[in-house]
């Protein structure tokens, strides 16, 4: 039996292990993001060990980790571009996930690395959503940021039909991200933008109308916001979601993506892997056990 914990907190959480035991490693996540997914892991009864790690990985180095006979995969986090920059260390990468410079989801595969990206169908679903609950016609969107979330974003809304912006605090980072990307050429238009998309940590921020440069301007007269940034999973306040509110802006939180992206990814992690009566995995197995719906 192993404790894991963080330095900072006083509690751990007591998991399991035998010489079968695989690990699913993460590039980041709190005290209670490891509980909930081996509590989940548990209710599957699964020889699996959901295990975080507090501080920045270079991308060789964890990619090393990832390959470890006794990982069976990690999820990968935009923290310090890892999404992109892990890239060339895998195997192959889905043609999805190249086409939007991004992996969130690595699976080991008998000593090779298979890169995924799920967050694409996650945005997918949580926009459909919101637009179907609202009514609300969109036609034209901005992306804000130019992390791993930022090229997601931008091919989400223009698969959707969406004319679609990408601009950020830092003009040069964007331009760099609209070069890796390959719509570079894709002329930029000013608003007014009915949708919004946040792809930076800045609704963590009581102060982030005075600290974003430019995100002021564009949600002025939006019709929709979505931020992938979710302080309130670790009980803090979502700041632009309070704004959005106050000013009667339709929100479409991050867990509304997260739901979605999170089933699409564990069933790339227990591919091949059954039930205690052999049956196959199913998204509804992994809703149920992650207690999602």
């Amino acid at each position: 039996m192993i404790k894991t914990s963080k330095s900072n907190q006083s509690q751990g959480y007591n998991v399991d292990l035998n010489t079968e035991t695989k690990f699913l490693l993460s590039t980041s996540g709190s005290q209670s993001s490891i509980e909930r997914h081996n509590k989940a892991l548990k209710v599957l009864h699964l020889n699996l060990v959901y295990f975080t790690f507090s501080q920045d990985i270079i991308p060789a180095a964890y990619a090393g980790l990832l390959r470890a006979p006794i990982v069976r995969g990690g999820a990968v986090t935009g923290r310090g571009g890892l999404k992109s920059t892990i890239i060339p260390f895998l195997d192959e990468v889905e043609p999805l996930a190249k086409r939007t410079l991004a992996v969130n989801t690595v699976v080991n595969n008998e000593g090779k690395l298979f890169g995924y990206n799920t967050d694409v169908f996650g945005l997918k679903n949580a926009i459909l959503q919101a637009l179907k609950e609202s009514k609300i016609k969109i036609k034209t969107g901005v992306v804000y940021g130019n992390g791993g979330v930022s090229g997601v974003a931008f091919h989400v809304l223009q698969d959707l039909g969406i004319r679609v912006a990408m601009v950020g605090r830092n003009k040069e980072h964007v331009l760099k991200k609209k070069l890796e990307l390959g719509i570079d050429k894709i002329s930029h238009f000013n608003g007014p933008y009915d949708l919004v998309v946040d792809a930076t940590p800045i609704s963590s921020d009581p102060l982030f109308l005075k600290n974003a440069v430019g995100f002021s301007e564009l949600i002025k007269n939006c019709k929709m916001v979505f931020s992938h940034n979710m302080p309130e999973l670790n009980g803090k306040k979502n700041y632009l979601e309070e704004y959005c509110y106050k000013q009667n802006i339709q929100f479409v939180p991050g867990k509304k993506m997260y739901v979605s992206q999170l089933i699409k990814q564990f069933g790339f992690f227990l591919e091949g892997y059954t039930k205690k009566d052999g049956t196959s995995i199913t998204e509804k197995d992994i809703a149920d056990a992650w207690k999602l719906r």
